[in-house]
């Protein structure tokens, strides 16, 4: 799990908790180990809810910022350079990704998360990542997964993408693993060369690619 070791910036009104550039307490080596980023107070707050710590109000009306910074499980170069471009501005991608279920009109539903990358750690985090997204957005959230058959898996694997996700998700809907109420948001790469990640929704057996 990713590590927060810095909540503000700025000054006023949140108070600083870690400072990621190297000096007396922190090296060069293990600065350059943090993944960091500017956000707004309002996203910082959504990411990391109860994180920051209010202090008495200026009225100043400075706009004010934040720096999110998350330690690397892994050194740079150590993964394969798609999987760290995949993974430095994941949380914006996921969130993006999430924001397309906006117009579906399924706010009603039950979600579930499938993620599908080469590396079963990436993919991990990429579900992680996106059941965040989507209960930030206001959406219920199950850690339940859609199961398939050993016979279903090797008829589908047989196909090329743009079918086995449909074909999984009607079989889904057939053996009862995918409810009625439910809806499936699955995020993967379409060729383990690229970085992009896509994503499509399932519904009662009904694939829908949405990017």
């Amino acid at each position: 799990m990713n590590l927060l070791v810095l909540v503000a910036q700025t000054l006023f009104p949140y108070a600083v908790r870690t400072d990621p550039a190297p000096g007396l307490l922190r090296s060069k080596a293990e600065s350059r180990s943090l993944h960091c980023e500017w956000l707004s107070l309002s996203e910082a707050e959504r990411r990391q809810p109860g994180r920051l710590t209010p202090v008495r109000a200026r009225g100043d009306y400075a706009e004010r910022e934040v720096m999110l910074c998350e330690q690397q499980l892994l050194a740079a170069g150590t993964r394969a350079p798609g999987e760290d471009a995949i993974l430095a501005s994941l949380d914006a991608t996921v969130t993006a990704l999430a924001n397309r279920t906006d117009s579906l009109g399924l706010d009603d539903r039950v979600w579930m998360v499938e993620a599908n990358h080469p590396s079963a750690q990436v993919a991990s985090k990429i579900a992680f990542a996106t059941k965040n997204a989507l209960m930030g957005g206001g959406l219920r959230v199950t850690d339940r997964s859609p199961t398939l058959s050993a016979g279903d898996v090797d008829v589908i694997t047989r196909l090329g993408p743009e079918e086995s996700y449909a074909a999984a998700c009607k079989r889904y809907a057939d053996n009862g693993s995918l409810r009625p109420g439910d809806a499936l948001l699955a995020v993967m790469v379409r060729d383990r060369r690229e970085t992009a990640l896509h994503s499509g929704v399932c519904t009662e057996g009904n694939w829908a690619w949405l990017r």
